[in-house]
């Protein structure tokens, strides 16, 4: 039943599969670093964001493919994807957003890491931790996850609370900005504002990907950049800007025909209208493609567009490959799930999902393929 194939990797080596493999375009990501970076301005410092491991695509191999390329600012979640990079070979700041300071904070200085403060007793362990330890102070304006409030900040401030060490950067997260009518981004624009009287000349960070399509007032001092870089149009803009980043592809395993009325997969969800020819493909749900999919999506055969039919299985998907000549359906073509007109947003739409999320359970649980064939240094 097994039909393997081989694809190519971006040092020129065959990958075997007889399952689907997710194709990362590096130099797609770095021509989105270049867009997002003219996009939020010269006096603007811009940051990427390879938290979880990228995203799904690949920690190491995104970040150096980014740092190759200029990118001289990097955000994480945690110590153990700041410590990957380092090992790897990664020089330029890093930002851990859990930081664990209180636990870590001697390996943050070892590593020459920045951390992130998000209440008093992150404050308490940088002042406490022996020698300089540099942080980003996390400021809660309105996204009521994590951060200190204005109020807080003022008070701290007044008690001498900042007197061991000033942060290097404020910062907070917008909740809404992908609306750029919601008024709760001005609002949390004006309090990151007070709360800075208090440090006058540290940098502020505000925007991330949607942000951007704000007005410049939002950009401010350091951008932090993530799913942009990937390709998704949190923002809504059409048409879409960024480059696609990713393709998934599977091999038709097998082929077989089915009368009219047949059921197909799970729950018969969907039952022929005619005698049809059909194509079982080795991914499913447990690979990150979406169960809610079932019946609603189509995938594209060469030059054929064919429809997803019958439930999404944990391994397997079926498509109706009836009207697609005999010579183009056999075992073994190569069938693409995300493609230039049928992207990760796309998909994500279709599965009543956001794109993120697509993203990461499709990087991890299908082998990745990572495809360098341009990459430009931006000096």
């Amino acid at each position: 039943m097994n039909s393997n194939w081989v694809c190519w990797n971006g040092k020129g080596k065959p990958i075997m599969s007889h399952g689907p493999v997710l194709e990362v375009y590096l130099d797609h990501l770095v021509d989105n670093f270049n867009f997002v970076k003219n996009m939020a301005g010269a006096g603007v410092r811009t940051g990427a964001v390879v938290k979880s491991d990228a995203y799904g695509l690949g920690l190491t191999s995104v970040a150096h493919a980014l740092y190759k390329s200029g990118c001289e600012l990097f955000f994480v979640a945690s110590l153990d994807e700041a410590l990957k990079l380092r090992q790897s070979g990664i020089l330029a700041s890093i930002v851990v957003f859990d930081a664990d300071i209180k636990r870590a904070s001697g390996e943050f200085q070892r590593q020459k890491l920045v951390a992130v403060v998000n209440d008093r007793d992150d404050l308490k362990s940088i002042a406490s931790a022996a020698g300089s330890m540099p942080y980003y102070l996390n400021i809660e304006t309105g996204f009521s996850r994590f951060g200190l409030d204005v109020e807080s900040v003022t008070s701290i401030e007044r008690d001498g609370g900042f007197r061991h060490a000033w942060p290097v950067c404020l910062f907070t997260h917008l909740a809404c900005s992908d609306n750029p009518q919601d008024g709760t981004n001005a609002l949390q624009r004006e309090k990151l504002l007070t709360a800075s009287r208090a440090f006058p000349r540290v940098p502020l960070s505000l925007t991330a990907s949607a942000g951007l399509w704000l007005d410049p007032s939002y950009h401010m001092d350091i951008a932090r950049i993530g799913s942009a870089l990937y390709g998704l149009n949190n923002a809504r803009i059409y048409p879409n800007p960024l480059t696609p980043v990713v393709k998934l592809k599977a091999p038709v395993i097998d082929v077989h025909h089915v009368p009219v009325q047949q059921s197909v997969g799970y729950g018969g969800t969907f039952r022929t209208r005619r005698s049809s020819t059909l194509g079982v493909l080795p991914i499913g749900y447990k690979h990150g493609l979406p169960w809610a999919c079932a019946n609603r999506i189509s995938v594209r055969l060469g030059s054929f567009i064919v429809p997803v039919v019958g439930r999404i299985a944990m391994e397997y998907t079926t498509i109706d490959l009836t009207d697609v000549p005999d010579a183009a359906k056999g075992r073994g073509r190569i069938v693409e799930f995300l493609f230039d007109e049928f992207g990760v947003d796309e998909l994500a739409s279709a599965a009543g999902a956001n794109g993120q999320e697509i993203l990461t359970r499709l990087g991890a649980g299908c082998p990745r393929n990572h495809i360098a064939t341009a990459l430009r240094s931006t000096g």
